[in-house]
């Protein structure tokens, strides 16, 4: 999806240009538009729980996804509430990215036979409308149309359109923090990130699922140039940490990228990636220790969670990320391919946005020993969404340690 630079930057809404929508008038002030579509989603949200609820609430399954519609609409809400700051277009698409993410996984569920009511169905619909409409509005491309899906991993072109999503998303954390964090702006290096995220999207929207690999080779050169010009420039200066991990966060998704399209990586590039040279991928030894932080959690919060706000369904979401999270030990204990493994660790991703934001909404600010712990999983969770070029943010506890 083409953005201008202000867009990229982040500049402001006042700055922000909006997309033309083909055959219709330019869209109205961003915000007044954003506050509409996000006011109508939630209400979509909330409508859809309640035919969940009719169509499905009397089985099991059917309670766990009341309850996972209850939040997103919470979630939505609370998202409504952030566009009251002064937020720029950049920190709004992070934002929006988790709630996104959180509804097409709910959406992948409810596709499922058994919960495709027609109901179910058509309300569903009015939600997916409404989220494509809010993608046009903050320039966000969509996510690959099978990444929620059922079935096997993606491969070939599709695969390389999920990394491709996630390099330009990384591609402009890295401009914004640059800007943010150093000097004068960045000068040439943030010059120099603007035009790596501009090339990075324009190789995304590029992406042809039924042309030949070699042809997406030649797509990605100018991408290419632009990294290695950025990574000159950076090793020239000692960048501030958060650039640092911006970068790297940027080069974990590009050594899968170009693995994924043929071409050499540097050794010096695997070295810190989900494919190390000659040593098993880092990913194993993060998800055992992210289960042994699972665990530990729900051993010590479940012996007090009758006494926190939200404690059972604190409880819930985690002891559904430790399901999730000893599954996808195992896949990785097998030593499945980096794009296999991205496909398995979207249930961690997508229940850890509930907890996250749960916890922070619970928390507010707060901290403590069960708050730090789930921290910590967090950490341990980014690390592995980082590695794997998740699309998205994996988002962080939000807290203030005790004194």
């Amino acid at each position: 999806m083409r953005r201008t630079t202000l867009a990229i930057l982040g500049l402001g809404w006042s700055l922000w240009v909006v997309p033309m929508v083909r055959g219709q008038a330019p869209l109205p002030s961003p915000v007044s538009e954003l506050n509409h579509l996000v006011h109508e989603m939630s209400e979509h949200v909330r409508h859809l729980g309640d035919d969940i609820s009719a169509d499905l609430g009397q089985a099991p399954q059917g309670q766990i996804l009341i309850q996972d519609t209850q939040e997103l609409a919470q979630a939505i809400g609370e998202f409504r509430e952030t566009l009251h700051n002064s937020l720029d277009t950049y920190q709004v698409r992070q934002s929006y990215s988790g709630i996104d993410n959180t509804w097409h996984h709910l959406q992948a569920q409810l596709a499922q036979p058994g919960f495709n009511t027609p109901a179910v169905a058509r309300a569903a619909s009015r939600v997916g409308e409404a989220d494509a409409r809010i993608h046009q509005v903050l320039g966000l491309n969509t996510l690959p149309a099978n990444y929620y899906g059922a079935g096997q991993a993606p491969t070939g072109m599709a695969e390389t359109q999920r990394l491709a999503h996630a390099l330009v998303e990384r591609a402009e954390a890295l401009a914004v923090t640059i800007r943010a964090d150093m000097v004068g702006g960045g000068g040439r290096l943030l010059q120099d990130a603007v035009n790596l995220a501009q090339a990075a999207d324009l190789f995304h929207d590029g992406i042809d699922l039924n042309a030949r690999p070699d042809i997406a080779r030649n797509g990605f050169a100018g991408v290419a140039a632009l990294s290695d010009r950025l990574e000159q420039d950076l090793a020239a200066i000692p960048p501030p940490p958060r650039v640092q991990a911006a970068w790297q966060a940027f080069q974990a998704v590009e050594v899968l990228l170009r693995q994924d399209l043929g071409l050499p990586n540097a050794p010096q590039d695997l070295a810190l990636s989900a494919i190390p040279v000659g040593s098993p991928s880092p990913v194993v030894a993060l998800a055992d220790q992210l289960v042994t932080q699972v665990n530990a959690f729900i051993q010590v919060f479940s012996q007090t969670a009758g006494a926190v706000p939200e404690g059972g369904f604190f409880l819930a979401d985690a002891q559904r990320l430790q399901a999730a999270a000893a599954d996808f030990r195992q896949d990785a204990a097998r030593g499945l391919n980096t794009g296999q493994l991205a496909y398995e660790f979207r249930d961690v991703d997508a229940l850890w946005q509930r907890l996250a934001r749960r916890t922070n909404r619970i928390a507010r600010g707060r901290s403590g020993p069960n708050i730090q712990q789930v921290a910590s999983m967090g950490q341990t969770i980014a690390q592995i969404h980082q590695l794997l070029g998740m699309p998205g943010f994996a988002p962080m506890v939000i807290s203030i340690p005790t004194p």
